[in-house]
């Protein structure tokens, strides 16, 4: 076989019936390609029982398996919706057609025995070389990241079961471009604000595969944990608005929307965190002009909650050509 090269790849998703059942792709995500890493994980076992030589190990055996894979790059309004969703679990869509509104939110219960974990996805990597996927994928990180004169940006994170060789995907990518940060807007407590320069938002839920005995390496599940979600913004600063929501603890509500187009080729990434409690406030003089940067922990609260109920620190919308069931 030839030597391939690295740009002939691509990444495709799927949701999953049941978790950890691998399925075909229904969907292809465009990302960078140093931003796409799949990984195999192997923990391994050794045997070092004593034999009279003056050595450590003398036999290796595979231990259990599982697999990450990590993929980023610009944003497109329709494929970031799936680690999105993948992370916070509940899906709520509107429209009879295009566009479709998606408002995406932390799935809750309040019911004994209620499953709130999201639901799994297959990941498909075709790396010309041969074609892999990585079943009973839970995503775990999204970060959303922007700078004003750049295009909006997001790395995900992932864990899932070991990989397998599969036959080669047909791929069909969507026509949507992906999202420049100049069309976007910032509001801070209602207010918008042209000073928003630089940022982040980050979503966290710890992934832990749970073992159990049953004649495989791969886990019984992937089980995600408590969402937690923080941030930063660095903001002109030619006031003392952004020190003082800090230092007096506003907690104000922060809203950053990406919404643009016409018809049914309207789009849109929005996130609205209610209650933005600064953590910290920061002038800076690293530039000709003074910044202040400050740090934020999204709190939890009932507006930003879905059908689901219970609390919640962030809500997404987006908007696109996406039908209801797409993601979740």
């Amino acid at each position: 076989m030839s030597v391939q090269q690295s740009v002939r790849s691509y990444l495709g998703i799927a949701k999953e019936a049941t978790r950890g059942t691998a399925v075909a792709p229904t969907d292809f995500i465009p990302v960078m390609k140093d931003a796409l890493k799949p990984v195999d994980i192997v923990d391994p076992l050794y045997d070092t029982g004593l034999r009279g030589s003056n050595v450590l190990n003398y036999n290796y055996i595979p231990g259990r398996t599982r697999s990450t894979v990590d993929y980023g790059g610009a944003v497109f309004a329709d494929t970031v919706g799936y680690a999105i969703a993948g992370l916070l679990g509940e899906v709520a869509t509107v429209g009879a057609s295009a566009p479709f509104t998606h408002d995406i939110t932390l799935l809750n219960s309040l019911a004994v025995g209620g499953d709130v974990q999201p639901i799994s996805y297959t990941l498909t990597d075709f790396y010309a070389v041969d074609v892999r996927s990585y079943p009973g994928c839970q995503f775990s990180d999204f970060s959303l990241k922007f700078n004003a004169d750049g295009m909006l940006e997001y790395d995900a994170k992932s864990t899932g079961f070991a990989s397998e060789v599969v036959a080669t995907p047909s791929p069909s990518f969507s026509i949507v471009l992906p999202t420049p940060v100049w069309r976007g807007t910032v509001s801070v407590g209602g207010t918008p604000l042209a000073t928003a320069m630089t940022g982040n938002i980050d979503m966290k839920r710890p992934a832990t595969p749970i073992y159990g005995i049953s004649a495989t390496q791969d886990p019984y599940q992937v089980f995600l944990g408590p969402l937690e979600v923080t941030g930063k913004i660095t903001f002109v600063m030619d006031n003392d608005s952004e020190l003082l929501n800090f230092l007096n603890n506003t907690q104000p509500a922060l809203i950053f929307d990406w919404n643009y187009g016409a018809g049914a080729a309207e789009v849109q990434i929005s996130a609205t965190l209610t209650k933005g409690a600064y953590t910290t406030g920061v002038i800076e003089r690293g530039e000709d002009f003074v910044q202040v940067s400050v740090d934020f922990n999204a709190q939890s609260n009932t507006t930003d909650a879905g059908a689901s109920g219970g609390y919640s620190p962030i809500t997404w919308t987006l908007k696109n050509a996406k039908p209801s069931g797409t993601y979740a």
